[in-house]
């Protein structure tokens, strides 16, 4: 079938124009499949994350794609082993919330050799929830050994499995990094209703700019104006940040940092959002981290 398609042996450069080609290209990938239709468009597609230790038999690497309400994983899997034959190569993936539920398969029919082959699967997350957990996931597969003296494999296979590693879904998977031309004049523009405030204290820290890094990686936004680089010696600093979360909403956060001399750390944290939803998600990001 379509899943079948493969040659995307490149897919997951970091940053810059091959990064975005090969997102364009993993588009055009999932596009080919007929069963995804009806999701909509992908909101957002991750880096490639490693489902394998580097000298194992096969080769497994897994792209998140966000749609509004469903997530596809994209499992690229080659094969390295020229006397075997994977066959009807599909991923039970087991989540650890309820939140999570399997709607359908696409097996890859041979694991192609020395190149990636694509088996998807795809969850729906309940009622397009915002769902975060673990998946314990398991590849299955037929396996031909190869006649050596024909190169054609065996008319009888066995079924066999291997455990790959665990895949996270976090909200970073939610947030996209959205720079807007003018913080203060698009801060005004939400409605305040949709504001909250809270405070943290963020523990010991080596430096305020070890600490403005530390929660500019849980929430995953685009730093705004230069606010990202906290001067020297600076006591207390201001680092403004927006994004897009799933669903289309625009955030805004306005972290306050100070530092006292013990390297203490408390944050004031304000967020606007064109869905106050999001704003309450933004909260609870940072609380749990």
């Amino acid at each position: 079938g379509a899943a079948g398609a493969g040659g995307v042996g490149g897919v997951g450069g970091v940053g810059g124009p091959s990064a975005d080609a090969a997102q364009a290209a993993l588009r055009e990938l999932l596009n080919s499949v007929p069963e995804f239709a009806h999701l909509g468009e992908v909101f957002k597609s991750s880096d490639p994350v490693e489902l394998t230790e580097a000298e194992t038999e096969y080769k497994v690497t897994c792209v998140k794609h966000i749609f509004p309400a469903h997530i596809v994983f994209q499992f690229n899997c080659e094969n390295t082993i020229k006397e075997q034959v994977l066959e009807n190569v599909s991923i039970v993936m087991d989540p650890e919330e309820a939140e999570f539920e399997e709607e359908l398969s696409v097996p890859l029919a041979v694991m192609p050799l020395g190149e990636f082959g694509q088996s998807y699967v795809c969850i729906a997350r309940a009622d397009g929830a915002i769902a975060v957990g673990k998946f314990i996931n398991t590849l299955k597969f037929t396996i031909k050994e190869v006649d050596p003296s024909t190169g054609e494999p065996e008319e009888e296979g066995y079924e066999d499995e291997y455990q790959l590693e665990d895949l996270e879904v976090s909200s970073l998977d939610y947030m996209q990094k959205v720079a807007v031309p003018n913080f203060r004049n698009t801060w005004e523009a939400l409605d305040p209703e949709t504001e909250m405030v809270d405070d943290y204290g963020l523990g010991v820290r080596e430096s305020l700019q070890e600490a403005v890094e530390a929660v500019m990686s849980t929430l995953g936004m685009q730093p705004c104006e230069g606010s990202e680089a906290v001067p020297p010696n600076a006591r207390s600093h201001t680092t403004l940040l927006s994004g897009v979360f799933v669903g289309g909403a625009k955030v805004l956060v306005r972290l306050s940092l100070g530092i006292d001399g013990s390297n203490s750390v408390a944050m004031k944290l304000a967020v606007r959002a064109e869905d106050h939803a999001v704003s309450e998600v933004i909260h609870q990001v940072i609380s749990e981290a």
